[in-house]
């Protein structure tokens, strides 16, 4: 350790407000990532970048301050630093030669549009259009020759059929709507099959394309999202 000031109270005093300063900014920084991972004001890329920046601050005021190393020798920063390097450099090449990149081969969201039907064999929960209305089925049905709404829960929404392949391996499917009047999110963490082939129902505030919609697929080193 460097020399000690000649009064030891006035010196640790200052040493724990510098740490208490210290470990309030990595308290904002940490803030800081919460509101921009779950606001989402950026694209992905971005958001990974600002992270990665925000991240590499909290760990130079931990390892300077908080272990040390900025009152002790040069050398110990130095071998930190090597073992360090070693140590990702070992981890980002496992990570990425067992790893491939998903790539997202169908991303689709489009209207369910299947009129009712007499002498039809419907399932719970399938879903009708009738007289410009969308209807749930209650339970297990044979439609008769006129449309009985007791067999039926009629809906304020558009339900919409949400269907993607993914070919590659995917740890993490995140699908979001674009539109806050339009308000969807899915997160799904799948099994890591090499193709991945899903649908979903969504109900919806308004009518939608996949346009209106951002597809975000994770592999263990790698991220994808739908143009």
């Amino acid at each position: 350790m460097s020399g000690h000031s000649e009064d030891p109270v006035a010196e640790e005093s200052e040493r724990f407000f510098t740490f208490f300063n210290l470990s309030m900014f990595l308290v904002a920084i940490t803030g800081v990532e919460i509101v921009i991972i779950y606001v989402q004001t950026f694209d992905g890329s971005s958001i990974i970048g600002i992270l990665f920046a925000t991240s590499i601050v909290k760990f130079i005021g931990v390892v300077c301050w908080f272990m040390h190393l900025r009152w002790d020798k040069i050398l110990n920063t130095i071998l930190f630093l090597m073992g360090l390097v070693i140590a990702l450099g070992t981890y980002f090449a496992v990570i990425y030669m067992a790893d491939s990149h998903p790539v997202v081969e169908k991303f689709e969201v489009a209207k369910i549009e299947d009129q009712w039907k007499a002498g039809f064999s419907y399932k719970t929960n399938d879903f009708v259009l009738q007289n410009q209305a969308y209807y749930r089925a209650k339970s297990d049905h044979l439609s008769g020759q006129n449309f009985s709404p007791k067999n039926w829960e009629k809906l304020n929404q558009v339900p919409h059929l949400i269907s993607y392949r993914i070919t590659g391996g995917a740890d993490m499917i995140e699908i979001n709507s674009k539109n806050p009047e339009n308000p969807y999110f899915l997160l799904s963490h799948p099994d890591g099959d090499d193709e991945i082939d899903e649908s979903t129902v969504a109900l919806l505030s308004t009518s939608a394309t996949s346009a209106d919609f951002r597809l975000k697929v994770r592999s263990e080193a790698f991220w994808t999202e739908s143009q």
